[in-house]
């Protein structure tokens, strides 16, 4: 199949499922064009087989994009988590049309109607999206595929020991206990506060971006910022264990975190506050009603570190390849059918 994701996000900006689902269905031997929200002029850059960079999004929608389509014998697909592009999904002349819908934000919900009624097929991330989406359009094929583990990370198959210290690493004695991802105003900070004090050995490392508030001072908190893919991982050989710290609302009640499973894929354990996916995942994501059973369950954790090879072994049962094969399973039989 011919994949076009309209401009969204950038490439280059936290890797998260739009790249991961495009970059696996390259490699399923599909042909995808990925289009960054950041327009310059440059040619289509090649970034693996079949999966292309799109940089000069309008000039190559109305000059290249007409041609690539018609040459094809496969069916085209524009593949949208954006709902506010709906008024411009028409301009691709695609084949089929997928929402995919990764997130609850209220301002994102408002715009969804339209896109969610010419959808071919809508596909989500979580329980509670699923069920809300098939009361809200019950005649659309609603289906769910979660997110997953990014199995290129090489977390799984990390040497025992930590790898050089990276330079902004503060020198810290103690266990380090991580928090990977956007410091955004879901995140508990009361909690890590909290938790900090309880544990004066300890000091919590936050490694991503400010979004949509700033960075906390603390002592005891430390914050590296965004930080390249890749790189991930040298940052992660150096903690304990990792926090899924969220507090309840209408987007975390509904998320299904990346995180968790790129953490599962250490080893180490994982805590998180009380949330439906990641009660999902238990035994291998300890989850707390509230804040003092978080303290004691990451306290616990520093003391026993639990059953490594099973967390490592779940996040080897959810990665992006097994997403990306039942995409396709899906989309498949739509094609098929028409």
């Amino acid at each position: 199949m011919l994949f076009v994701y309209p401009p969204t996000i950038d490439w280059g900006w936290m890797k998260q499922r739009p790249q991961q689902i495009m970059s696996g269905l390259a490699a399923r031997g599909h042909t995808v064009y990925f289009c960054n929200k950041t327009r310059r002029e440059a040619a289509v850059e090649t970034l693996a087989p079949g999966l292309h960079l799109v940089h000069d999004h309008d000039a190559w929608l109305q000059g290249q994009w007409p041609a690539i389509r018609d040459r094809s014998a496969e069916p085209s697909v524009v593949w949208v988590t954006l709902p506010g592009l709906a008024p411009t999904i028409h301009r691709y002349g695609a084949s089929l049309t997928v929402y995919d819908c990764v997130d609850e934000f209220p301002e994102w919900l408002r715009d969804e109607h339209p896109l969610a009624e010419m959808a071919d097929v809508i596909f989500c991330t979580a329980e509670r999206i699923r069920q809300r989406l098939r009361r809200r359009y019950p005649g659309r094929r609603t289906e769910l595929v979660r997110n997953a583990y990014d199995t290129a990370m090489g977390l799984h198959s990390r040497p025992s020991a930590p790898l050089a210290k990276p330079p902004d690493l503060p020198n810290h004695p103690g266990p380090w206990i991580g928090y990977i991802g956007a410091w955004a105003p879901w995140v508990d900070e009361a909690l890590l506060r909290r938790l900090a004090r309880s544990l004066p050995e300890a000091d919590i490392l936050i490694v991503g971006p400010e979004f949509g508030r700033k960075y906390a001072r603390d002592p005891k908190l430390h914050f590296l910022g965004l930080k390249p893919h890749a790189e991930l991982p040298l940052y992660m050989d150096w903690c304990s264990l990792f926090l899924i710290p969220f507090r309840p609302n209408g987007v975390t009640l509904a998320t299904n975190p990346v995180k968790a499973y790129e953490y599962l894929a250490t080893g180490k354990p994982v805590i998180a506050t009380d949330l439906p996916e990641c009660r999902r995942m238990a035994p291998f994501v300890d989850c707390a009603g509230n804040h003092g059973e978080f303290l004691r369950l990451t306290a616990s954790r520093l003391q026993d570190a639990g059953d490594r090879a099973a967390r490592t072994a779940y996040a080897l049962q959810h990665t992006w390849a097994h997403r990306a094969s039942e995409v396709e399973e899906v989309l498949a039989g739509i094609a098929a059918r028409r």
